[in-house]
């Protein structure tokens, strides 16, 4: 089938798949048209259900993802009440989303998401043994290994190298509430590994 007939046939629009290598950011509505021509599920659902275990499996809240993937907090509630994103707010959120869980986490959320189009399981996202690696705008270069060893919470020592800051330094963002978030069990203070991530996620630079 030729591209022409492609969307003439799904949105009696000869010029679609010519307009989307001319840079067209179609929503997730429009793909829908497409895909359902193609043979393939609808990606609105499959996106709805990867969000939805997404947050059901790390515990981030919805308005986090929602203010640092796409700097709107209520991006999730209007996904829920049927909105249609773009795909490039697909691909942002998606991005967000494959450096905010673990290898383990993500194998739940993928069993939880159900039937998938090909075009987005194929998409950008960490191969199941991959975490996030270090660079300029990124965790330190011990993040990874502090992963792969399964470790959920680390102490202020261990939490400050992982960020690149000095004990003291998180001593005082946790006086001052300006640090990432963290437990108190009895007189310890610990913090999640997933926190620091998204804290220091929530610090990148363009």
């Amino acid at each position: 089938m030729s591209g022409g007939t492609l969307g003439a046939a799904a949105l009696r629009d000869r010029d679609f798949v010519l307009s989307l290598g001319r840079g067209r950011n179609p929503r997730l509505r429009t793909v829908d048209s497409v895909l359902a021509v193609m043979g393939e599920p609808a990606a609105s659902l499959a996106f709805l259900g990867e969000v939805e275990a997404f947050l059901k499996v790390t515990g981030i809240k919805r308005s986090l993802l929602g203010r640092e993937s796409t700097g709107n907090p209520s991006f999730v509630a209007q996904l829920r009440e049927g909105v249609s994103p773009t795909l490039k707010t697909v691909t942002d959120v998606r991005a967000w989303m494959a450096v905010h869980a673990s290898a383990d986490e993500w194998r739940e959320i993928r069993a939880r998401t159900g039937v998938t189009p090909r075009f987005l399981t194929g998409a950008p996202l960490p191969p199941p043994e991959s975490d996030v690696r270090s660079g300029a705008n990124g965790p330190g270069e011990n993040w990874p290994r502090h992963r792969r060893k399964g470790r959920r919470y680390v102490n202020t020592r261990e939490a400050a190298k992982l960020l690149g800051l000095s004990p003291r330094t998180l001593d005082t963002y946790r006086c001052t509430g300006a640090g990432p978030r963290y437990y108190r069990f009895g007189g310890c203070v610990r913090y999640r590994v997933m926190d620091l991530d998204a804290w220091a996620a929530g610090r990148r630079q363009r």
